[in-house]
């Protein structure tokens, strides 16, 4: 059995491009790489880690502001076993290094790109067709649309925990996509959703049974019908986060024990 080798690496402001160029060089089975809050460590780095180090299945990447699509690119290329790929306010990041990843990661079931706000749709599009995604978080990706999310829907039916949260340009036909086409998603999160409506949440719940979590606070088109539609037709709920007001009290008598309330205040 193959050793699994992982590497954390986080705040080491001294360390640059070279040192992550070493790990590539002499590391070849690394499996896991953390890098946290690096601003000298460039994409040419990456290049090393992806001829070297074939066996990479989990990549995590925050604040690491000179990291940019090359390095993903490679990567990709280099690293086909990858499964996991995480990444948080890493804005050089845009559509081409995602692409690459649909492309090359056939066996990627975890992506999540938080505030990456280059990713958009065409990038969706690309994991959509080549990755059998289980575990998708777009938070903060304001250049994704409707089209990203379809083709997510379309093409990602053993999808299960989605976060879509800050995308305002969503609107009721993504969610009935995703009823359509992900029936085995139990965590949703679509808090700051200003263009999804009760309608949208009639269409997702229609197919998604297992729905356990949803949170959609501040969602101002979202009603107490629409909280009322959740609570009453996803038998498996367990934790609906809306903001206290919303709920009818009919509702918060059915439903006291899984609604939850970000702030009292509101």
């Amino acid at each position: 059995m193959r050793r699994t080798y992982t590497s954390e690496v986080s705040g080491c402001t001294i360390l640059g491009t070279i040192g992550i160029e070493s790990i590539g060089r002499s590391c070849p089975h690394l499996t896991e790489l953390f890098l946290m809050y690096y601003q000298r460590v460039g994409s040419p780095a990456f290049l090393e880690i992806g001829r070297g180090c074939k066996f990479l299945q989990a990549l995590h990447l925050v604040d690491c502001a000179s990291i940019g699509d090359d390095a993903i690119c490679s990567i990709a290329e280099g690293c086909r076993n990858l499964k996991k790929l995480h990444v948080r306010r890493c804005y050089e990041i845009g559509n081409k290094g995602i692409i690459a990843v649909g492309e090359y990661c056939k066996s990627l079931t975890e992506l999540s790109l938080r505030f990456c706000d280059r990713v958009g749709d065409e990038a969706l599009i690309a994991i959509g067709k080549g990755c059998p995604l289980q575990h998708l978080n777009i938070s903060g990706c304001h250049q994704v649309s409707d089209a990203g999310i379809i083709a997510i829907a379309r093409g990602c039916p053993q999808l299960s925990y989605l976060d879509i949260s800050v995308l305002q340009n969503l609107r009721d036909i993504a969610l009935a996509e995703l009823g359509e086409g992900c029936p085995l998603l139990n965590y949703l999160v679509l808090s700051h959703c200003r263009e999804i409506t009760d309608v949208g949440l009639a269409h997702l719940v229609k197919n998604c049974s297992l729905l356990e979590t949803c949170q959609m606070v501040y969602c101002p088109s979202i009603t107490a019908a629409g909280v009322a539609t959740i609570v009453s037709s996803c038998p498996n709920i367990k934790k609906v986060l809306v903001e206290k007001w919303k709920p009818s009290q009919r509702t918060k008598r059915k439903a006291s024990a899984i609604l939850h309330y970000l702030c009292v205040d509101l």
